[in-house]
């Protein structure tokens, strides 16, 4: 595809002829009109038409609903209206009920997103031409809707015109256009009949067109209707193809009478790659059907998982916290690392579920480079020493420490590189390396490497370990995980138009690359107060809502042991804790979603519509949902933040030092 640069930009209003329209002066000019508001959706439907070859096209753009159907009240000659849905003065259905009220002849191919593919098929029962899923489409699937639209175009135009139009259509059309006696036997056909049923056009000067239909009555119940009413438009029905393949195809007759003959002037229209793609579309609506109940299905799983989980892991907290003999402090710690490693089970399903179903998000943000990776070593060291390995950073010095990306996807995708190194090395080190590949313009490609001294990958699982639950098998021993960890990485990385691959040698150990393209940051504001912890010996008030009677126990203690001064109060459902706020004052809550009687959402509304200072009461989310920071949902009932169960006892800690400090200084 050519630069984008090649091309003006995108204007309200503006017209963009495609490459091939200086050569086609003399020929019809197919003008194309885009209503669209979207200035990146339109520029991808002019590279499509600049690379798409059809000859002749022009491409006017108006922003609003309003402005395309005044475009069309001063020239009704479009080829094709590529029709936004969602504009700034009309949206949804309603768009195009107005467009086809005003013109219904108007050949509309409406552009829909992923999430409203059943409003495409919905509009072209109403009457539109067809549909495009944005980020769906290529050129060619371009190309051929605007096309099948101009071809359309001309046929329904040229019936009206002049013999000597109706005779370039006859020659040129994709259509295969005939003319037979009653009886079946053909007079005359283009070009365009013979490629579709795949005779040679001197077999089908002495051929019947009866031989045609696998159904030996249709030609008959055809003639019949074409004799009582003149003409029969579009009618399905499959034709059996000269080596015996069937296609789908309409077609459309009209009687023929000039001068002495009386016949049948026909069309046949091959259907058989839209029929394709209507299967596609609906198995595509039946796959979508089928993975929303099984994320459905994973999230209930997940989050049924996590609930007795948080009470196992904050048991083991609280209790390895007392006084215990050694073979006590051992069981429990065995016990405690169990708990995690089935919790990261749990964590990378619902991972690879939302990475599977296309709802993974990228949130680029200024961060520095250096504290990622040191956070990153700090968090892996402890698994290091277990082990007695050597743990070793390199950073290029040329690369800024500050960078624009996604820093949360960048420390998940070393977080499962380096921690899959440790689990395959007993002995020696680990290094990270991180060097410059190019620098232009303030763009970095930097490539990470992740090398381990361990037992290696054998040659035949090189092409497959990125591969979503592949593991690497030793006899001498079993280990643990799930094989999610390197498809999880390897999604994270390509999402973001890196790459990702792997060296390794046998029993030596393995080197594992990535590179991604950063912007360079700049340093945050040194002025910006940073929010110290609550000492612990301070006096504060918190409301505990949670249904879960070992929960309760597990929060409890945890938060008393911490905050030895802390007064708290429990509600065991949202209706309880409404009418606790009412009754007395809290520095701030922690809330449970999912709860009988009234749920963490309902109370959290009830709690804002407060008519005094308790409305403003920082609330945060306790769930075992774990897409609750995918999607954010708890903003919307007004909760500040979310602790996500099973919750380590220093982030909850941190969550509520923080949120306390906030109330203190507003």
């Amino acid at each position: 595809m050519s630069s984008s640069s090649d091309y003006p930009p995108i204007l309200d209003g503006s017209t963009i002829r495609s490459k091939n329209t200086e050569l086609a002066v003399e020929k019809h000019i197919n003008k194309i009109l885009l209503i669209e508001d979207n200035p990146a959706d339109a520029k991808m439907v002019q590279l499509f038409l600049a690379e798409s070859g059809l000859e002749g096209c022009t491409l006017n753009v108006k922003q609003t609903l309003t402005q395309g159907l005044e475009e069309i009240g001063k020239s009704n000659d479009f080829a094709a209206v590529l029709l936004d849905l969602s504009l700034p003065d009309s949206s949804g259905f309603q768009t195009l009920e107005k467009l086809l009220n005003a013109y219904p002849n108007m050949n509309v191919i409406v552009l829909t997103g992923h999430s409203d593919k059943k409003l495409g098929l919905d509009a072209v029962k109403y009457g539109a031409q067809d549909f495009l899923v944005k980020g769906s489409y290529d050129v060619d699937i371009f190309a051929k809707t605007i096309r099948f639209s101009i071809e359309r175009k001309k046929f329904y135009d040229q019936l009206q015109e002049a013999r000597l139009r109706y005779q370039n259509i006859f020659t040129n059309s994709k259509d295969g256009i005939y003319v037979c006696e009653f009886d079946g036997s053909l007079i005359d056909f283009n070009k365009s009949t013979s490629e579709i049923v795949g005779y040679e056009a001197n077999e089908l000067e002495q051929f019947n067109i009866k031989k045609l239909f696998a159904d030996n009555e249709f030609w008959d119940n055809f003639l019949e209707r074409i004799q009582a009413t003149n003409n029969v438009v579009e009618e399905e029905v499959d034709i059996t193809c000269r080596d015996g393949n069937i296609k789908h195809c309409i077609i459309s007759a009209s009687k023929m009478e000039y001068g002495s003959f009386n016949g049948v002037n026909g069309f046949i229209t091959d259907i058989t790659e839209k029929k394709l793609a209507e299967k596609l579309r609906e198995d595509r609506k039946i796959a979508d059907k089928t993975n929303a109940l099984k994320e459905q299905f994973i999230a209930s799983i997940s989050h049924e998982m996590r609930t007795p989980m948080n009470a196992i892991l904050g048991m083991s907290n609280l209790v390895l916290k007392t006084d215990l003999n050694e073979e006590q402090f051992n069981y429990l710690s065995s016990i405690k690392q169990s708990s995690e490693i089935l919790l990261g089970i749990v964590n990378d399903i619902l991972e690879i579920s939302s990475i599977q179903n296309g709802k993974i998000k990228f949130d680029y943000e200024n961060f520095d480079l250096h504290e990622l990776l040191a956070n990153l070593l700090s968090v892996m060291q402890y698994k290091v020493f277990e082990k007695n390995l050597s743990f070793q950073l390199d950073i290029n010095p040329r690369i800024p420490k500050y960078l624009v990306g996604d820093k949360l996807r960048l420390n998940q995708i070393l977080y499962n590189l380096v921690g899959n190194a440790i689990k395959f090395t007993d002995d020696g080190l680990i290094r990270i390396e991180v060097i410059e590949l190019n620098e232009s313009h303030g763009s970095w490609h930097v490539q990470f490497m992740v090398e381990d001294s361990g037992i290696g990958i054998p040659g035949d699982k090189i092409g497959v370990i990125f591969e979503t639950f592949t593991r690497i098998r030793s006899k001498e021993r079993i280990y643990e995980g799930t094989g999610l960890g390197l498809s999880i990485a390897k999604n994270l990385v390509e999402y973001q138009g890196g790459k990702i691959w792997v060296e390794s040698t046998v029993g030596e150990g393995s080197r594992f690359y990535f590179d991604l393209i950063f912007e360079e940051g700049e340093a945050p504001d040194a002025a910006k107060p940073i929010l110290e912890s609550l000492d612990p010996n301070t006096t504060y008030s918190l409301l505990l809502v949670e249904d879960h009677a070992i929960n309760r126990v597990v929060a409890t203690q945890t938060l008393k042991k911490q905050f030895p001064n802390i007064q708290m109060q429990i509600a065991v459902n949202g209706k309880e804790a409404v009418e606790k706020v009412k009754e007395s004052d809290f520095d701030i809550i922690l809330m449970d979603i999912q709860m009988p009687i009234m749920d963490g959402y309902e109370a959290t509304q009830a709690i804002r519509k407060m008519d005094n200072e308790k409305s403003k009461i920082p609330i945060l989310a306790m769930t075992a949902h774990a897409n609750i920071k995918e999607n954010e949902r708890y903003k919307d009932y007004g909760m500040n933040d979310f602790v996500l169960k099973p919750f380590e006892p220093e982030q909850l800690f941190h969550k509520i030092s923080t949120y306390i400090k906030l109330q203190e200084t507003n």
